[in-house]
């Protein structure tokens, strides 16, 4: 049986936000899983396996009774996981804190670097709500809560990296994932300006003792994710979630309903026939299992514009993992 690496739990489709580069197309803003289908769904987990639980949405502290229903809920079935808020940060509260603290749960906030690279691209994201969003992970870090942010890089913001970077630095955050924007339009240019930064970020990183982050380029084990949508649509991997739905619905592995799980079997197996293929590589790392899966919907979707920024997308990975390997990947970055 394959591990599952990550399980995604997209409890609402809500969010006060409207981040222009979300990986969550097609929303409706108006779906929200119910308690039953996250129930269902942890009743037919692969028993044994290390998964990380990543709570998500829209934004979930919109549904905060529901955030804490599901943690206790993952806490008493899987007593060893590890669990992930991710989260725009702007309805964290003292009282919220207290319980991510008490249940060790890590807070993955929505920030870019400094206001200007945040603003842009999280829409709805003022002044008032960027101090507010600075305060709240200043706040968590001094209460002992594990915070880590993803710097999403757009093409345009490349020559900002370094100093979204060390903004982020300086808060006291755990550790950084540098992520390159995903189905941005990617040209030579941006694409080489990303890589020379990113490799300058990687130096200072080994040199200081910064905290960039290397997960996404150790190999990963053959494996897949549970990408969870808030009508009880299952995917094998967040990728599939940026492309059109009529594409996406063409990836569902499962369907939580009323009735029980609707099982794709034809779906499920097609897909694990790829993985297994892929994984006979034992170095395959997380970044290139996503950016696979990506590309199996990208056969179904004829635009040639995202097309072409993709292939040079993978060539930003490509060269990130080399990165990673040369200055991160170390007994002293082990962590």
């Amino acid at each position: 049986m394959p591990s599952i690496k990550y399980c995604w739990i997209f409890i609402t489709d809500r969010c006060q936000l409207d981040c222009d580069y979300c990986f969550f197309s097609s929303k409706t803003r108006r779906q929200d899983l119910s308690l039953a289908q996250a129930k269902q769904l942890l009743s037919i987990l692969p028993k044994g396996s290390k998964t990380e639980f990543v709570i998500s949405g829209g934004e979930p502290l919109l549904r905060w009774d529901f955030v804490k229903t599901l943690v206790r809920d993952i806490k008493k079935i899987r007593p060893k996981s590890s669990i992930v808020l991710q989260s725009n940060m702007l309805l964290l509260t003292d009282e919220k804190m207290r319980f991510l603290r008490r249940h060790n749960i890590s807070l993955e906030p929505g920030i870019d670097g400094n206001p200007e690279s945040t603003a842009r691209h999280r829409k709805g994201t003022s002044a008032q709500n960027y101090r507010l969003i600075c305060k709240n992970i200043k706040k968590a870090l001094r209460l002992g809560i594990e915070v880590f942010p993803t710097m999403t890089v757009h093409p345009q913001e490349t020559r900002y990296m370094a100093r979204n970077f060390g903004f982020l630095s300086s808060l006291g955050v755990s550790r950084i994932d540098v992520h390159p924007a995903f189905l941005a339009p990617w040209d030579a240019a941006s694409a080489k300006d990303f890589i020379d930064n990113y490799r300058h970020l990687a130096a200072l990183s080994c040199a200081r003792k910064r905290v960039l982050c290397p997960c996404y380029s150790r190999p990963m084990s053959y494996g897949h994710d549970l990408v969870v949508l808030p009508q009880g649509d299952v995917l094998a991997n967040w990728t599939f979630m940026a492309f059109p739905k009529a594409i996406r619905d063409r990836f569902f592995i499962l369907k939580l309903g009323a009735d029980g799980a609707a099982y794709n079997e034809a779906v499920y197996q097609g897909l694990l026939a790829h993985y297994r293929a892929l994984f006979k590589n034992r170095t395959v790392s997380y970044r290139e299992f996503s950016n696979y899966s990506a590309a199996l919907a990208m056969r179904l979707w004829k635009r040639a514009r995202p097309k072409a920024g993709f292939r040079r997308y993978r060539d930003i990975c490509r060269a990130v993992k080399n990165i990673d390997k040369t200055f991160l990947m170390t007994p002293r970055h082990a962590k």
